[in-house]
């Protein structure tokens, strides 16, 4: 199995992590409250951020204001893996489109 690059990881408290194995890697969903050091310099602003760490979807960003919004973002953005999982499997896949709005 294929793990995460350490380069792929966003430092901060992580509250919730969804991890999927599909053709031997995994896609993790990471979302964590990000340190007042780290808001700078990141493409994705506010104090929660959500990434999918791993595979075609990798680097995909939310951030979010609120608890409430960065739980919402989690959701989608697990969401938006299995689907690409399920169409990988399918054979239906189309990763080229924009990702829904969290």
């Amino acid at each position: 199995m294929s793990r995460c690059p350490s380069d792929e990881r966003i430092p901060g408290r992580t509250v919730a992590v969804t991890a999927i194995e599909h053709e031997e890697i995994i896609i993790t969903v990471a979302s964590m409250v990000r340190e007042p050091g780290q808001l700078s310099g990141t493409p994705a602003k506010g104090p929660f951020v959500t990434t999918i760490l791993g595979g075609p979807l990798r680097g995909e960003t939310w951030a979010g204001e609120t608890w409430g919004t960065m739980l919402r973002n989690h959701a989608g953005a697990v969401s938006r893996v299995a689907e690409f999982v399920s169409s990988e499997q399918d054979g239906q896949s189309d990763i080229s489109r924009p990702p829904q709005p969290l």
